[in-house]
């Protein structure tokens, strides 16, 4: 949302930002930044403010259940990032640095949109508190579980893609001491990644697993529990990290999804980033994608002169190969972190040569997120084609 509004800001329009929490969100996991990303940021002038804040994290260790030392290898290729080139930075870090530079758009915090009216003028905006307001456009950037896209398109299983794995992201006391390496547990359809960044005296867990059978509770207690239940007798530091977890205040649970859609658009509305193509954190480019969905988005419109048929479907034309080939990156992991015959091969592969197989997938990953995600040719947007 903040990429489009710079965007949207930047060549003539008067955007308008909605944002249900009541400020900037600035919590979250850290993120990759990776190729056409890294042109739009360079574009947008704050390319070197994001090399200057990314995480100073450099060497990754992997560890058995009794905390052994399976494996280690630099943070970048931990991370499928070519050293050097990709960045990696706090989510947190990334939205101040963007919104730094809007700071003239309007920003309504602490609002929802709870209705949506089109007509031949505009769309009529209902929000939960605000007065309502009539807009040329609304485009939805508001994540996997999009409003926009509900009120617009209809339910969100009507799009959703489940994989049958889910992710949790919280703060811990790191009382493993962590500073310039990051820790990785893996065992059978479980992954957990323990770090702390420059900017935080606590340690940040990502734990990934799978379960057999659809988990859809909202409640932060349920969702403990399931993790609890999936990581019991696990080893290594484990009962410490739950431990810690229930203490946590930023506790984030929810399903690896993607979304697909048989078009982004609707009348006047449209979707982009997450709302619209969700890829999953399995697939490492989530941000990329949607930082590379708001410029294209934002460019087509002004190409077409606030013609939104014509820009929408310029949009939808240029971004669809670029989003196929991104999810694709995600059902690798997917086929690994659920219950298959692959995922039990390569488990029982891992224990007999650990290091050579973290290094074989690792590597092969690299190849193939570095060719995704260049896969789209970026429009100055001198040129007025489609």
């Amino acid at each position: 949302g903040l990429t489009v509004a710079y965007w949207l800001k930047q060549w003539g329009f008067i955007p308008t930002l909605i944002e249900k929490h009541a400020c900037l969100r600035t919590g979250g996991y850290k993120i990759d930044l990776r190729g056409v990303a890294l042109e739009i940021l360079k574009r947008m002038s704050i390319y070197s403010t994001i090399v200057e804040q990314r995480t100073t994290i450099a060497h990754a260790k992997f560890v058995d259940r009794r905390g052994n030392l399976v494996s280690h290898m630099s943070a970048d290729l931990c991370g499928t990032r070519l050293e050097g080139i990709d960045l990696e930075i706090m989510r947190g870090s990334l939205c101040v640095i963007i919104k730094d530079v809007i700071s003239e758009v309007e920003c309504l915090f602490g609002d929802s949109i709870v209705q949506l009216t089109e007509n031949e003028n505009g769309v009529y905006v209902e929000f939960e508190k605000n007065t309502p307001r009539s807009f040329d456009l609304v485009i939805g950037a508001d994540g996997l579980h999009s409003t926009v896209r509900r009120l617009a398109f209809g339910d969100e299983s009507s799009f959703a893609r489940e994989f049958g794995a889910y992710v949790s992201v919280f703060s811990i006391p790191n009382f493993l001491g962590l500073d310039t390496c990051e820790i990785e547990y893996h065992s059978l359809q479980r992954f957990v990644n323990v770090y702390r960044d420059r900017s935080d005296v606590n340690a940040k867990v990502a734990i990934a697993f799978s379960l057999e059978e659809p988990f859809h509770s909202r409640d932060p207690k349920e969702q403990k529990k399931a993790i609890e239940k999936v990581f019991a007798n696990s080893g290594w530091e484990m009962p410490q990290i739950l431990a810690a977890m229930q203490e946590s205040a930023d506790f984030y649970f929810d399903s690896m999804s993607q979304i697909h859609m048989p078009s982004w658009s609707k009348g006047r509305i449209i979707v982009v980033g997450d709302a619209a193509y969700s890829a999953t954190p399995m697939s490492g480019q989530g941000t990329s994608i949607a930082i590379t969905g708001a410029y294209i988005l934002a460019g087509e419109l002004a190409d077409a002169q606030g013609d939104y048929k014509q820009a929408f479907c310029c949009y939808e034309k240029l971004m669809r190969p670029f989003v196929s080939k991104n999810q694709e990156l995600a059902k690798l992991s997917a086929h690994i972190m659920t219950k298959s015959f692959y995922s039990v091969l390569v488990h029982k592969i891992a224990s007999i040569f650990p290091a050579n197989v973290l290094h074989f997938f690792k590597k092969m990953g690299l190849k193939r997120t570095t060719k995704a995600a260049n896969a789209v040719i970026l429009k100055d947007y001198n040129d007025k084609s489609c």
